[in-house]
């Protein structure tokens, strides 16, 4: 399995007359959500500049996930669970069989925790069977998912090395099974160029994206504290803990945690927050 990143770059402006138009947005890693956040940043004006802060790497054993691959094919399962677009990448890296993912899933039922997830398992034409209606979360997948059969009911739960433990712990809590494995691991990605650093620094990137507790970290640390006049966007209430013990004031938090609602969500405070005239 090759590992998900990307390159320091810009992408857009596409249009000038956009929520947000002007602004120059970080992206805090590459890969397809990367590419996906600046397409949506571009159709409102902004340019986007991917800072691989973070990237995705195989796990340091890949054993204990192709046992749990092989198994999953086998029909052992009654569940995959799946709580990222990257978890799926990396489940699709490990499989060789000729369609791909659809054809190692053994039967089982497949849960996302958001549509995000969910448009990353229909690229590789796996359509889950449930997507959270409600809080598009971790919590809100433990809340919607049903309730085991019987004792031998099992769960198939991939994950980063730096997941919490939230669904585990729920499903095991409501009766379930749960083999849990790291599917990939999240390293700091390399430093940016001294340009893009004193850019962030002196807020000519005037926004920052901010995607997992790690993104928090590795911009403080590799890039530097942006001043205060910067948007500060925070995937989700975990990030936003980050960001603030950090020192960061957090200015826009989404009510989902996927990349669709957190444009969505800067671009309405743009609109609510409108930049006076130079």
């Amino acid at each position: 399995m090759s590992g998900v990143s990307g390159r320091t770059g810009t992408t857009g402006p596409q249009g000038t007359d956009g929520a947000l138009a002007g602004r120059r947005v970080l992206v805090p890693h590459g890969g397809d959500w990367g590419r996906r956040v600046a397409a949506l940043l571009a159709e409102h004006g902004a340019e986007a500049v991917v800072v691989p802060l973070i990237e995705f790497s195989p796990p340091d054993d890949v054993r204990p996930l192709d046992d749990a691959m092989r198994r999953l094919a086998g029909g052992a399962y009654d569940w995959l669970v799946v709580t990222s677009g990257t978890t799926v990448t990396a489940l699709a890296g490990r499989v060789r069989a000729p369609a791909g993912l659809v054809d190692v899933l053994g039967g089982a039922h497949v849960a996302a925790v958001g549509p995000g997830t969910a448009r990353v398992l229909e690229r590789h034409r796996v359509t889950p069977d449930l997507v959270p209606a409600g809080e598009r979360s971790a919590r809100g997948l433990v809340a919607e998912f049903p309730a085991p059969a019987g004792p031998a009911s099992r769960v198939l739960v991939p994950h980063s090395d730096l997941a919490e433990p939230t669904v585990v712990d729920g499903l095991r809590a409501a009766g379930w099974r749960v083999d849990d494995v790291v599917a990939y691991r999240t390293v700091a990605g390399p430093q940016p160029g001294a340009e893009l650093r004193a850019a962030v620094r002196d807020g000519d990137v005037d926004t920052v994206l901010l995607s997992s507790a790690s993104t928090v970290t590795n911009l403080v640390e590799l890039v530097g504290v942006p001043p205060a006049s910067t948007v500060v966007c925070c995937i989700g209430p975990r990030t936003e803990a980050a960001a603030r013990a950090h020192g960061l004031e957090v200015h826009v938090v989404p009510a989902a945690a996927s990349a669709e609602d957190m444009v969505g969500a800067l671009v309405r405070h743009a609109a609510d927050h409108p930049r006076r005239p130079a």
